[in-house]
């Protein structure tokens, strides 16, 4: 229970969060909005004012969750209605500060409404309680035990009590299962690929990683260092390559313990010299002093990750002497998949699609839109409900409506909880002028996932063509709920006024 992962997720003020709620203020870089974060009556929030202008946009949000051990960093989530989003402020540990939530930085406006979808959970919390057929519900609590437990690594008590079954040892499992437990959450790549079939919470221990969802890298690129790329830069370290199976994340870390300030340079020397001898460091004596013999000083330098700001971690690639960050890999590289093997169309087709539309990748999107065709032509066996709401939207994109319509319909038969394929369908059903098809599209889609700001505002089009301009000033009102900043739907709200 002392170790970050334990510590991973809780109630707001939980675990001395609340040492950090002193009336912290800071403006964001954008310079349009000023932040505050202060406890009050025993509960924590953040209040947002617009500057500059004679009415300012402002308002308040309760912080009612966090996730991250505060080891490096520790974010919030809002509630509302039972539907979990990612505050806009984050604590950083390392300089004692607020600032905004990493993704958050370019927005000029408060970004109210990033829902935290599963798998977050999954890798902060344990017993997530997601209520099926929604984006981001979930139960009260949203997880029934904080932090990592003991099941994630150990897998079910229930069998254990049930039949005396003995809990499973990771450092008794072959390498590959062994390996997968850790991965399952210190394993990014360049993007992950749930399984047909699959969702972030159907791996189980003792499980291949693989089996459940397919990881990507770019091929030849040097590893970056990210938040969760821990596995990956192992995996490029010269004590990996030479060690083979032998060296696993266990051979290092005690995920039951964690040696204090003091203790970690002898500690973690103590591993290194289970490979090497100290006649294999030909650093100057002085310099050898200066750091107290500390190996992970000089060959596990803490570095700024590419994917956060505010933050460093340690870089596991365990250089043999400090060197530069690694450029940015090549736009227009292979998407291959981690630990070797070949893709399918639907897997490798998602890949490129995600990435693609995540860095407005052309070349990437062109591939992705010919793997999907190939998955597609394959029949039910070729691709699911996920691979053809993206093929939809690439049709979309191309303004081929009669290809992307039916994919949309077929894609919503299969899987009729995704918000996004609703909202298309509706936005086709208003393209063809049938007003009732378009809301009752549209409002699905708002069940599944009612922070969708801008199908909101479509909706509320779409109701005020049908007359029914009370229940659009609704709709408008519950949007300027979710965030209050938003202009389409204060415009449209005031044009309805007058």
């Amino acid at each position: 229970m002392a170790t970050p992962m334990a510590r991973s997720s809780g109630r707001a003020g939980a675990d001395g969060v609340k040492q950090s709620f002193d009336r912290a203020e800071f403006r964001d870089s954008q310079g349009a909005f000023d932040y505050r974060v202060e406890q009050e009556a025993g509960a924590y929030f953040f209040d947002f004012i617009q500057r500059d202008t004679e009415h300012p946009i402002q308002g308040r949000r309760q912080l009612d969750y966090f996730i991250g051990s505060g080891a490096h960093a520790r974010t919030f989530l809002l509630n509302f209605g039972g539907f979990l989003y990612e505050s806009p402020v984050t604590y950083y540990s390392d300089s004692a500060s607020w600032n905004a939530s990493p993704g958050d930085a370019a927005f000029d406006y408060p970004n109210l409404t990033r829902p935290v979808l599963p798998g977050c959970l999954e890798c902060h919390a344990s017993a997530v309680q997601r209520i099926p057929d929604t984006q981001n519900a979930y139960a009260s609590p949203p997880f029934r035990e904080d932090g990592v437990a003991c099941e994630r690594c150990h897998g079910p008590g229930s069998d254990h009590i049930a039949s005396g079954a003995t809990m499973l040892n990771p450092a008794k499992l072959a390498p590959r299962e062994r390996d997968s437990i850790c991965e399952q959450c210190h394993l990014s790549g360049e993007i992950r690929v749930p399984k047909a079939g699959k969702d972030d919470q159907s791996f189980h221990p003792g499980e291949r990683l693989e089996n459940v969802v397919s990881v990507f890298v770019r091929a030849g690129a040097a590893s970056q260092l990210r938040v969760t790329s821990h596995v990956e830069n192992l995996a490029a370290s010269a004590c990996k390559r030479a060690s083979g199976d032998k060296l696993w994340c266990g051979t290092c870390h005690d995920p039951h313990f964690v040696p204090s300030k003091n203790e970690k340079a002898a500690y973690y020397r103590s591993k290194c010299l289970g490979c090497h001898t100290t006649s294999d460091c030909r650093a100057p004596s002085a310099s050898r002093q200066a750091n107290d013999d500390d190996c992970t000083a000089c060959h596990m330098p803490r570095n700024p990750p590419s994917d956060i700001e505010h933050v460093v971690f340690t870089d596991h690639s365990i250089p043999r002497r400090r060197i530069a960050a690694s450029a940015a890999p090549s736009p227009d590289a292979d998407l291959v998949l981690y630990g070797g093997g070949k893709a399918g169309a639907r897997d490798l087709g998602l890949a490129y699609a995600m990435v693609g539309l995540r860095e407005d990748n052309a070349a990437y999107l062109d591939r992705a839109f010919q793997l999907l065709k190939d998955a597609a032509a394959q029949g039910p066996t070729g691709a699911d409900s996920l691979a053809l709401a993206y093929l939809a939207q690439f049709y979309r994109d191309r303004r081929d409506d009669a290809h992307a319509l039916p994919l949309y319909e077929s894609s919503w038969r299969m899987d009729p909880a995704q918000s996004a394929v609703a909202a298309a369908i509706g936005a086709y059903w208003m393209q063809l002028k049938n007003v009732d098809q378009a809301v009752l599209f549209w409002n699905q889609a708002l069940s599944i996932s009612p922070a969708l700001l801008l199908v909101r505002v479509n909706l509320a089009e779409a109701l005020l063509r049908a007359g029914r301009s009370q229940e659009a000033q609704d709709v408008l009102r519950k949007a300027l709920e979710f965030n209050p900043a938003f202009q389409p739907a204060r415009d449209l709200l005031n044009r309805i006024s007058k």
